[in-house]
């Protein structure tokens, strides 16, 4: 019997593999520039709001002044 009680509390501790998946991908740029501090190179970060439809945005009315 305690061994199904521990069974259970392990469980509940484990996240899931999309709980793990989406913590990888929220850590995996800020590992990367940590690395890179430690390593020695300077790393600017892109500011928070740049995303990448708003650049696409940009780019096209670039590129149709252009045209």
């Amino acid at each position: 019997m305690a061994q199904t009680a521990e069974k259970r509390t392990a469980e509940k501790r484990m996240p899931s593999d999309e709980q793990k998946a989406a913590h990888v991908r929220k850590t995996r740029m800020a590992n990367y520039q940590a690395s890179m501090r430690l390593e020695g190179f300077e790393v600017y970060t892109a500011p928070s709001s740049s995303t990448k439809s708003k650049l696409i945005r940009k780019y096209k009315k670039l590129a149709m002044k252009c045209a």
